[in-house]
């Protein structure tokens, strides 16, 4: 019998597709988190399988394997990262306030604004509401469910995710299941990819269960517009659009290399049930 294992899953509503039929079943302990605690859980072996960034999984990619064929993935404006900024103050901008555990977000705003608007700013970390972070700020990162809350409310603001696909014409990859190399039976795999596939075709009643109680300012409709704008497939497209961003990390000094790219594989995955030493 395949042992449940223990799976860091996204807290992100932009996420919920890719968890919300994991307890249908049993194979699977759920432990949620932002993406940078689960990426140290999993390097510190409290987690067996965690959501991770392109960014964590290059930083450990020789210990990880990635499920093929699922993940969240945007080829166009979402709305889930931003770069919000002060009135005609954007090709001046020297500081940015960001929250320190969004740190793949944090990179693709230092490649974006290094890359297309030749500008290297620091970033501070810092936490409150936009207003409050604008006064010692000249612009904020916003990130997921805090980004998608204040998606309508200030014009001065950059979609980072589109600002990527502009100029990279490849998607960006938020985040993939990545697990310990060889842990996940060939059935966990698999379980993670079906539970995807039926989120998929349930975003329409997944954004109605949420509307009401977690943006009450939000609509039914944006909600469900907001799901449908991302992909939870791994093409080969989105792949590249994955290297790509740690080429780019690589570049401007965040990555010491650029890794390879494991997946699990039938092999691997039933080589062992249990943790290797």
């Amino acid at each position: 019998m395949t042992p449940p294992r223990r799976l860091g899953v996204p807290r992100d509503f932009s996420g919920l597709p890719l968890i919300a039929h994991l307890a249908e079943r049993d194979l699977f302990v759920q432990h949620s988190d932002v993406p940078a605690r689960l990426a140290l859980q999993l390097r510190e072996r409290k987690l067996d399988a965690a959501f991770l960034t392109p960014l964590d999984y290059a930083r450990e990619s020789s210990a990880y394997d990635i499920v093929p064929a699922v993940g969240v993935a945007s080829d166009q404006g979402t709305g889930s990262i931003s770069l919000i900024f002060r009135e005609e103050h954007l090709h001046t901008v020297s500081t940015v306030a960001v929250d320190p555990s969004s740190t793949a977000e944090i990179v693709l705003a230092k490649i974006v604004l290094a890359e297309e608007y030749n500008l290297e700013p620091t970033f501070a970390p810092a936490s409150g509401p936009v207003e409050q972070l604008l006064q010692t700020a000249d612009a904020v990162v916003l990130t997921g469910d805090a980004s998608l809350r204040e998606v309508d409310r200030y014009p001065n603001r950059i979609d980072l995710v589109e600002a990527w696909v502009d100029m990279t014409s490849l998607p960006y990859v938020h985040g993939v299941w990545c697990a310990r190399h060889g842990l996940l039976s060939s059935e966990q795999v698999e379980f993670l990819q079906r539970s995807a596939g039926k989120g998929l075709s349930t975003l329409d009643t997944l954004a109605a269960e949420v509307s009401a109680g977690r943006f009450p300012s939000l609509s039914q409709t944006l909600l469900a517009d907001y799901l449908h704008a991302f992909s939870y497939t791994l093409t080969d497209r989105d792949l590249d659009g994955f290297q790509e961003f740690l080429r780019f990390a690589y570049y401007h000094g965040v990555l010491p290399d650029v890794g390879d790219l494991h997946f699990c594989t039938s092999a691997s995955a039933e080589s062992s049930d249990e943790e290797p030493a």
